[in-house]
């Protein structure tokens, strides 16, 4: 037990190391050596628990999406009495979106996720689509999911990659409105409701005070 506790202490701290030095000087600029020195770690600790860096990089990645996806439902709740599913979600890329898009730090991080090609919000985003699914009695089969997640997925991928580097000279909230209306569609529901939901999201959204903190630690407040 006492091996375990350690071996996890050591994992956590390599983890807690990279979120910082990830978020303050890059992901790309991030050396092993960096990671060693700060965590005071070795190279062999690193490959055991991890493999590679990108695999560290897409357990931060995945694991801050699904915080914010915790941190809307329970701000839903709290502010609101339930959570909606299909206007959470939104709200969940939409503060992400933000966040990329104003924080210089975030910004650079998630370019150099969509250049590496990160696979961990793949999986959180299938997660989501199985729970529509479920939720909604949608008629879309296994293989119909996976085709939906990986084409909704490359697409997120793609604008957010050709936005940053000023392809796309079109405002963030069309941008947005595009991202989720492609998502929803191909669900199978229709623009009347998707214009509900994004409705329902901006007015959520215009009352929230959204914090980044301590490196990929996020707080959501009411204004």
């Amino acid at each position: 037990m006492a091996v375990y506790k350690t071996g996890e202490k050591s994992r956590n701290k390599i983890i807690e190391t990279c979120k910082e030095l990830f978020y303050l000087n890059g992901y790309k600029n991030t050396t092993y050596k960096d990671i060693c020195e700060k965590a005071d770690s070795n190279p062999g600790l690193i490959n055991y628990y991890f493999k590679t860096k990108k695999k560290i990089s897409e357990i931060i990645y995945g694991n801050f999406y699904v915080d914010i996806k915790t941190a809307v439902e329970n701000y839903m709740i709290k502010n609101y009495g339930e959570y909606d599913l299909q206007v959470g979600t939104c709200l969940e890329i939409l503060i992400f979106t933000d966040l990329a898009e104003n924080d210089e730090n975030m910004n650079r991080f998630y370019y150099e996720m969509c250049l590496e090609g990160v696979e961990y919000d793949m999986k959180v985003f299938k997660y989501f689509f199985r729970l529509h699914v479920d939720k909604y009695k949608l008629p879309i089969t296994e293989d119909q999911i996976r085709l939906i997640w990986v084409a909704n997925i490359s697409i997120g991928i793609g604008i957010a990659k050709k936005h940053i580097e000023g392809y796309l000279q079109i405002p963030k909230e069309e941008l947005f409105d595009f991202r989720i209306r492609t998502m929803y569609n191909s669900m199978g529901i229709g623009n009347e409701k998707i214009d509900d939901i994004l409705k329902r999201t901006y007015e959520i959204y215009k009352d929230m005070k959204v914090t980044l903190k301590d490196y990929f630690v996020i707080s959501l407040d009411r204004k």
